[in-house]
Formats: C-alpha cells, sequence, structure tokens
C-alpha cells in the first residue's frame, strides 16, 4: 500500500485532488493530510508527522498542488522498488550533481526531469537519451520536494531534520542525502508524469528568500564531509572537480559582495564617485 502524505495549506485537500489520486493510482492506497492552514508546522514537522500516521509500504510526500496525468502511477512505482531492493527514493525531478558550496539542485547543470508545470503550460523534460538508454529510472543525487516516494523501513533510521532547518525549503536535499547515507540510492523515473501547479513567486513568499538562503547554508554546513556528489552520469571526474571549482569561486564571490567590508567600502568611496561626475 502506498501511503499519501500531503501537508496541506488548508483545512482539507481540494477536491480535484482527491479525485484526481482516486482515478489514477492503480493500486491499494490511504491519505494522510496534515492540516497546516494555520501554518503552525515546518514541512520538517508535518512531514514527521505523517510517517507516523502511515501504515503503508511505500510513503508518497507531495504538495497538495499537484495532479498526477499517468494511469496506474502507483503500480508503476512500486513495480520500480521491487525491480531494485537498494532504490531508496523516487522522484520526478532532480540533479546528478551537487558541489561544495551551497547550491539548490535546479541550479545544476546536470539535471534530469520530467513535469507538466500548468502556470507555463509546458512539459519540463530534460532527459538526455545516452544518459538514460532504455531504462526509467536513473540515479541521481537529489529530487525535487513536489512530489517523492521512499521506503517506509527507511524511516526507522531516518527523518526529515526538524532540528537543523526551518520553514519549508531543502526537506527534500536533505532527505535525499540522508537515503544515499544509509545505503540506498535515488532515483527519477520518466514514465510517469504529473502536473505542478507551481510558480517561484508563490513558493518563496511562503518564508522568504532569506531564510531559503540560510538553509542553503546550512545544507552545505551539515553535508560538507560528503560534498560534492555525483551519481548517475558517466562523466570524467575532471569535469564535476571543474564544475565545483566554479562553484567555489561563484560563492566566494557572492561572499565579497556580503561582506561588511565591501559594503564599508562602498560607503566611503561614495563621495569620490560623487566628485567624478561633477
Amino acid at each position: 500500500m502506498i501511503s499519501i502524505i500531503i501537508c496541506s495549506r488548508k483545512p482539507a485537500i481540494p477536491t480535484e485532488l482527491r479525485q484526481n489520486i482516486a482515478e489514477t493510482v492503480g493500486c491499494e492506497y490511504e491519505l494522510v493530510v496534515i492540516d497546516n492552514s494555520r501554518n503552525q508546522l515546518s514541512i520538517f514537522q508535518a512531514y514527521n508527522e505523517g510517517v507516523q500516521r502511515a501504515k503503508g509500504s511505500v510513503l508518497c510526500f507531495m504538495h497538495d498542488d499537484v495532479l498526477f496525468c499517468t494511469p496506474n502511477w502507483g503500480e508503476k512505482i512500486n513495480i520500480h522498488f521491487q525491480a531494485d531492493e537498494t532504490m531508496g527514493l523516487i522522484g520526478f525531478a532532480g540533479t546528478h550533481f551537487l558541489p561544495s558550496t551551497p547550491m539548490y539542485w535546479y541550479s545544476s547543470p546536470f539535471v534530469s526531469q520530467r513535469s507538466l508545470n500548468n502556470d507555463q503550460g509546458v512539459v519540463e523534460e530534460h532527459f538526455h537519451e545516452d544518459w538514460f538508454g532504455d531504462r526509467n529510472i536513473i540515479e541521481v543525487v537529489a529530487v525535487d520536494g513536489f512530489c517523492f516516494f521512499a521506503r517506509k523501513p527507511l524511516f526507522d533510521h531516518i527523518a526529515f531534520d526538524e532540528k537543523t532547518y526551518q520553514g519549508f525549503h531543502l526537506y527534500d536535499m536533505d532527505i535525499c542525502m540522508q537515503v544515499i547515507q544509509a545505503g540506498f540510492k535515488v532515483g527519477v523515473c520518466r514514465d510517469v508524469m504529473a502536473e505542478h501547479c507551481w510558480s517561484e513567486s508563490k513558493q518563496f513568499s511562503k518564508d522568504g528568500g532569506d531564510l531559503f538562503a540560510y538553509n542553503l547554508e546550512l545544507f552545505a554546513q551539515k553535508w560538507h564531509d560528503l560534498l560534492p556528489i555525483h551519481k548517475g552520469l558517466e562523466l570524467p571526474d575532471e569535469v564535476y572537480d571543474r564544475v565545483n571549482g566554479l562553484f567555489q569561486q561563484t560563492y566566494k564571490t557572492q561572499m565579497v559582495y556580503k561582506s561588511k567590508a565591501y559594503r564599508l567600502g562602498k560607503v566611503l568611496l561614495h563621495p569620490l564617485r560623487w566628485l567624478r561626475k561633477h
């Protein structure tokens, strides 16, 4: 059975979503809806509560603005887990590489994903045939949190890290790293399509970009010993080393611009700029 865990922004999930799941899942399931309409829980706390309530052997963590387009998607996901006992977590969009500096997965140059973004009306697909071949699953290091699946027994050893993080960001990347650390694989599939009614402005309005950036810093600090990391693509190590070096240079430059010394220098030099203009 699949336990579908939803952190809901309203007391009840939309009727459209409830009907969509019932009509498309194609296997035994249960809904575990966490009412977060008062925004009293972080996504980490809500999902940990959902895990405790769930009875299924496979857990689906999804937003309340997702609809499934593929018939019998639940059965397909179950088959993927049955086919590979080492597969611990499956999503729809993710990265094959994370650098040693703070970076969210979608900024990676090595991305695999397939989902329908309703706001833009387009299918976002970045699967490379020479990467996948004839496979429907490819290994990654992190997936996007709008919808993903995980084995329930893994949560005897892992949990969403509500002690380190706050708000609604980085739960996805952090739980993926925990799965990898536990000796299991993280993957993205391309034989199931989901529609994500998402927009960046809506997402960041929840808790602001500052908290997002703060959680990114915490993620890089927490997983320092395992970063950089790459999986799923047979590329020379020199390629990953060079990309990681570029991210390090960019991060150092950003830190200089944010430093007190740089801001003080701009203030001190401002009169000189005024004199040059006059």
